[in-house]
């Protein structure tokens, strides 16, 4: 039970160490409280320190550690406490356990009970320690003062953690030739980012991966600002990508200039950016994003890591492709379209522009030009065939990005023609003369997959 009532002192008070005990609770428990009441999860590491070259040896040393306790205990080593014992890790492995958790523990405040021992090895939460203080006003006057130090121990997740308050510092692991290391995956629970390598990586890689999203979002749309005669469903999207990016990227450009954050901060912000771009992902939803788990650090922050990694590697989705028909001979354009997939349940498109106005334009191309595969374009031409029909389309689909000065012609995909085509996976234009300077460009769009 916490000790939320302060002590009344009035004038004749019999002084006992009950009083200023229960005083120092009164302090602790409203601290702890108030920690509980403002702070999420307001336990952990500010900072650790594993002597990672004493695992040769067989031990596992923790050379400096700041934080709080669960309980709300606070603690630093070196300087106010005492670093923990190093633990030999050899007689808690096994052939049936190659992996072994190691913790940071102190014995519980017992309310009423034994709290101070002058031996480390009794289970009390404090060790009774003198030393020797000056009076801080006078610089005179030295006494023996007795202080509290923290009876910290590390345990292995095999040791019973009855009656104690624990916080995990490590997972080591036991490899087959017998050496110790550190589960790299793990990530003990912080208090603070800058405290921990990891953590502190991953916030930097996502400021660099935000800001390179930016410039390349932003190039594009400079790109399509100038070229564009009008903007398309992508190109809105895209739009909208730059704005997600541009919006977060600040954010954490805070978050590593800080001092100090708490990794459920750092988390929250994460999470944020993860469901705004999930409106672009056709693979990852808004729910398949993990919660926060302040015990499993490592686990929860590389898989939402890698699921932003992805987001922003994903490119707004098109389903189109655009093929620039290359001049083979006089009169003669043709291209190569080597995925059959582009030729099954889609939908072609001619564009053309080419120095001549635009009604003419729009009504000579489907009388002049023979569309067919590039090796039986000129038979077409030389038999007066008719080749695939073109029809002028005055408003071409929303996700083809309409080019200035060209008019789009749809293709009839079907009859002799058209099979012609699928065989050799190629096309073929003719346009003569009338057309002078003239640009083709095959458009084909792609079914659309639906949203998983």
């Amino acid at each position: 039970m916490k000790q939320l009532q302060h002590v009344i002192w009035s004038k004749g008070t019999f002084l006992t160490p009950q009083h200023l005990q229960i005083q120092d609770r009164y302090i602790e428990d409203s601290l702890r409280f108030l920690f509980e009441s403002l702070s999420f999860r307001f336990w952990g590491f500010a900072s650790l320190q594993i002597n990672e070259s004493k695992l040769t040896e067989g031990l596992l040393s923790i050379s400096g550690g700041a934080g709080v306790m669960p309980d709300g205990l606070l603690f630093e080593f070196p300087g106010a406490d005492a670093a923990p014992s190093s633990r030999q890790l050899n007689p808690f492995f096994s052939e049936e356990k190659a992996r072994v958790g190691v913790f940071l523990a102190v014995p519980e405040q017992r309310t009423g009970g034994v709290n101070v021992s002058q031996r480390s090895d009794i289970k009390a939460r404090y060790v009774a320690e003198t030393r020797m203080l000056r009076d801080e006003n006078s610089g005179t006057s030295e006494k023996p003062i007795q202080i509290a130090r923290k009876n910290l121990r590390l345990l292995v997740d095999s040791e019973s953690r009855e009656g104690s308050t624990v916080m995990q510092v490590a997972e080591v692991e036991q490899a087959a030739d017998g050496t110790y290391r550190l589960v790299p995956d793990y990530v003990p629970p912080m208090i603070d980012v800058h405290g921990n390598t990891f953590l502190l990586g991953v916030l930097r890689s996502l400021v660099e991966r935000l800001a390179a999203r930016s410039a390349v979002l932003a190039g594009a749309r400079k790109q399509k600002n100038q070229s564009l005669a009008d903007f398309t469903a992508a190109d809105v999207a895209s739009f909208w990508l730059l704005y997600t990016v541009n919006s977060h990227l600040p954010v954490f450009r805070h978050l590593l200039h800080r001092s100090v954050v708490h990794p459920e901060q750092m988390y929250s912000a994460m999470l944020e950016l993860a469901g705004a771009l999930t409106t672009f992902s056709l693979t990852i939803q808004s729910r398949d994003l993990r919660d926060y788990d302040h015990e499993n650090l490592g686990s929860c922050f590389r898989e939402l890591n890698e699921k932003i990694r992805l987001l922003l590697e994903e490119v707004v989705p098109t389903n189109f492709i655009s093929i620039p028909l290359k001049f083979v001979r006089e009169s003669i354009y043709a291209a190569a379209i080597d995925d059959d997939k582009y030729l099954k349940d889609t939908r072609l498109y001619l564009a053309v522009n080419a120095e001549m106005k635009d009604a003419e334009l729009i009504t000579r191309t489907p009388q002049l030009m023979k569309v067919g595969a590039a090796g039986y374009v000129e038979e077409i031409v030389r038999h007066a065939l008719p080749g695939l029909k073109l029809t002028h389309v005055p408003s071409p689909p929303s996700e083809i990005p309409v080019k200035l000065k060209y008019k789009y012609f749809s293709l009839d995909s079907s009859g002799s023609v058209w099979e012609g085509i699928q065989r050799a996976r190629n096309v073929g234009v003719y346009a003569p003369a009338d057309f002078r300077n003239v640009d083709l460009e095959l458009v084909i769009l792609l079914p659309v997959k639906g949203r998983t």
